[in-house]
This record gives C-alpha cells, sequence and structure tokens, in this order.
C-alpha cells in the first residue's frame, strides 16, 4: 500500500504555527494517530517516527507528526514550551487531521517526555481518543522535573540555579532541551500519573526493560491504574527510544530489530478491531 506524504504547517490557539508531516495512505482512512514525539528532539525522533508513520501508512492508518513548539521547524522558544500549551497543540493537530483526512477515529501516541501529556489528554477529552500508545513514556513530572534534580531542594530552587534562571529565563534539563520558569511550576500540578483511571480509551504501553531514562517499573506500575483495558508490551533488553545503549542514530542493527517490532505491534494493536 502506497501513502502520501505531505509537509504541513497548522497554527496554534494563541497563533504559533507548527511545522508537521501528514501521511495519508492509498485508500481514505478510517482512523488518523497524532504521534507526538519527546523533549529535545523532533517530529521524526531520530528516524523512528518516520518508519512509525510509514509502517501505519501501510496498515491504513494516516498520521500527523509534528515539531512541538520551540522544536525542529515549529516557532517557538523551548524555553516558553508548557505542559498546557502541548494540551492545546494536541487538540489543534486532532482536528486537523480529522479535517485533513475524514477520519472518524483518532488516536495519540506520545513518547518519552509527552508519554504523560498525551495520556493527560486522552483522560480530560476522552470522547475524543479512540486509542492511546504510550511509548516508554514520563507520566510522573515532578518526580522528573524536580524531585530527581540536584538544583531542586526540598521543592525549592537553590539559590544558585534562581540566579541562573533570572538571568537566562531558562534552566538546561539535558544538552537539547531547556525548561522555563513556567514549565517548573506546572509539574506540581498537573500531575498525569493521578489521573490514568480517567482514560476511557484502549491503550497500549511498549517499554524497555533496561530503559534507563525513564525505567520501566513505571510503565508496570501504571497498567493496573488505568479503568480502560491496558496492554504493556516489554522489549527485553532495550534502551529508551528501543534502541541498544548510546545508539542515538539507532544504527545498531539491534536497534532497528527492535524498532521494527514496536511498529509493527503498535500498527497490528491500532488496526485490530475493538473488543
Amino acid at each position: 500500500m502506497t501513502s502520501t506524504e505531505q509537509e504541513i504547517t497548522f497554527r496554534t490557539l494563541d497563533g504559533l504555527n507548527l511545522a508537521g508531516t501528514l501521511v495519508t495512505p492509498a485508500e481514505p482512512p478510517s482512523h488518523a494517530v497524532v504521534l507526538v514525539h519527546g523533549g529535545g528532539v523532533t517530529r521524526e525522533e531520530g528516524g523512528f517516527f518516520t518508519r512509525l508513520a510509514a509502517g501505519l501508512g501501510d496498515s491504513g492508518l494516516a498520521s500527523l507528526r509534528f515539531d512541538l513548539r520551540g522544536h525542529g521547524e515549529s516557532e517557538g522558544r523551548q524555553e516558553e514550551l508548557t505542559l498546557s500549551a502541548i494540551l492545546n497543540d494536541i487538540r489543534v493537530a486532532l482536528r486537523y487531521v480529522s479535517d485533513a483526512t475524514g477520519a472518524a477515529d483518532l488516536s495519540l501516541l506520545g513518547t518519552s517526555f509527552t508519554g504523560g501529556i498525551t495520556a493527560y489528554y486522552a483522560a480530560k477529552c476522552s470522547d475524543e481518543i479512540s486509542r492511546l500508545v504510550l511509548l516508554n513514556p514520563r507520566l510522573n513530572y515532578k518526580e522528573r522535573t524536580i524531585d530527581s534534580r540536584p538544583f531542586w531542594q526540598n521543592d525549592y530552587l537553590t539559590d544558585e540555579a534562581a540566579a541562573q534562571l533570572r538571568a537566562q529565563g531558562y534552566l538546561f534539563h539535558s544538552a537539547t532541551l531547556k525548561h522555563g520558569r513556567a514549565i517548573y511550576n506546572e509539574v506540581f500540578w498537573l500531575r498525569p500519573h493521578e489521573v490514568l483511571g480517567e482514560v476511557a480509551a484502549p491503550t497500549l504501553l511498549v517499554h524497555g526493560t533496561k530503559d534507563t531514562f525513564v525505567p520501566v517499573e513505571a510503565s508496570r506500575a501504571a497498567v493496573p491504574q488505568f479503568r480502560a483495558p491496558c496492554q504493556l508490551v516489554e522489549i527485553e533488553g532495550a534502551q529508551h527510544g528501543f534502541a541498544v545503549h548510546d545508539d542515538p542514530q539507532y544504527l545498531n542493527p539491534q536497534s532497528q530489530e527492535w524498532q521494527a517490532f514496536v511498529i509493527q505491534t503498535v500498527a497490528e494493536w491500532l488496526t485490530q478491531e475493538k473488543h
């Protein structure tokens, strides 16, 4: 089955232009998926989302992947990114792919940093989402952003980090991801791991057992929190991103094999009949 890939832009509620790629299968699709990439990368996810979108297209599924604001080719400053902004951008992306493809069923797929916020969207807008896919998802944002960081102590920013935040307007979460003041305040209150029981859509979690960025134990603990049908597929030996250690470009044959399996698993799960 041949899919058509089209570079598009869509406008956020607050006026930014986000860059995206719309993949449409040869036959008019009944089901479309919005793919939400992780923090500090782009909508291609190092090539993994590119291949994932192609695999979904081969299964008759349309998809839209887009650069988060402040990432890739999208407008906006990375340090102004917030979880609430991502929620609003998901809303617009879902509307865009629905209008562009005519698909009646809309699903969400989030990975890593955006796993929690896509789950939160599915929980709060359950009537919009047919299915939810979470790939090595970060579900507890306060633990990620505050509790595990040495420059936060007892919920307070250290004096040195506070001075740095005042001076430059952001702190580095990683080498490719800046966080500003807004998201640091937000994570105290926006807690996706506490609302998983509100998700009405059938949910698939896929997680590598050797993930050192988001341990698989977080997904194992999440499964019983869902009231909707929830399945966890573990990729034995895989690091974050379904790769071997230190393979950011996914060149290792083992990384490619794991990712191909994940793509097949996700495509088959999204296209199976609902029970």
